[in-house]
């Protein structure tokens, strides 16, 4: 018969050594920044060029751009000359399926819509 494996837990008093030598909470000595360091030494940290002002944070004072996202945009812009086209041209060039729906749009009577 096989024998059961011996695990070896972390005791409750070394848990928060252990939590802050893996970066789940701070480092608070040289053997915990040591090891987390170490576990760590391969990481390719990408905001090297990056800093953070925590004072401005603090008052409330640190700004930045709004990102402002457009997709599609030209296409936006086409499908509204088509619209302003058809609102001064009338039905030319305009799909079938469209006139009909304007058509059932505007024989609807407006009692069908309370």
């Amino acid at each position: 018969m096989a024998k059961p494996k011996k695990i070896e837990l972390i005791e409750i008093a070394q848990l928060d050594s252990w939590l802050g030598s893996t970066g789940f909470l701070y480092p608070g000595n040289e053997i915990e920044l040591d090891r987390f360091n170490k576990l760590y030494e391969d990481y390719d940290y990408k905001l090297d060029d990056k800093s953070i002002d925590p004072i401005a944070i603090i008052n409330n004072t640190f700004h930045r751009e709004p990102k402002i996202i457009t997709m599609f945009e030209e296409d936006i812009v086409e499908d509204f000359e088509s619209l302003r086209m058809v609102a001064r041209k009338g039905t030319e060039d305009l799909p079938q399926h469209i006139i009909d729906k304007m058509r059932k749009k505007h024989n609807q009577d407006s009692s069908d819509s309370e």
